[in-house]
């Protein structure tokens, strides 16, 4: 069974029902031969609660944006971290091939314009 694994630059939390984000590092592949699956069973340590959580993907972008949340981790001058959070996160398939990607919205500061960005998230994926 292969499995996504979620590392630097981005960061996935799973959302408890308790505000806890729990964070997830990896979610199983399932493939069948008419859709493939992501899976991932975690246990939040604050409120004891199990989280399963199945998202069958398909050619339609899958929302996800109520169930977890992505956070983009960047490099910045003088040893600091900026760590932006993407707005929504979503999945699907293409080309036989998983996409998770999310929106990213910021104001530019030179000219007052609010900028929108699709960011792809990146994973590798382990056998």
């Amino acid at each position: 069974m292969s499995k996504l694994v979620f590392g630097y630059p981005f960061m996935l939390f799973a959302k408890c029902n308790c505000t806890n984000q729990i964070p997830i590092q990896a979610m199983e592949i399932h493939e069948q031969s008419e859709n493939t699956a992501l899976k991932y069973t975690l246990q939040c340590p604050v409120c004891g609660d199990h989280l399963h959580r199945v998202v069958n993907l398909n050619q339609e972008a899958t929302d996800l944006t109520n169930s977890m949340n992505a956070f983009k981790v960047i490099p910045t001058l003088k040893d600091e971290l900026a760590i932006i959070k993407l707005d929504t996160v979503k999945a699907k398939l293409q080309d036989d091939e998983i996409k998770l990607y999310g929106n990213y919205s910021h104001l530019r500061f030179w000219d007052n314009m609010v900028q929108k960005d699709i960011i792809k998230i990146h994973y590798k994926k382990e056998d």
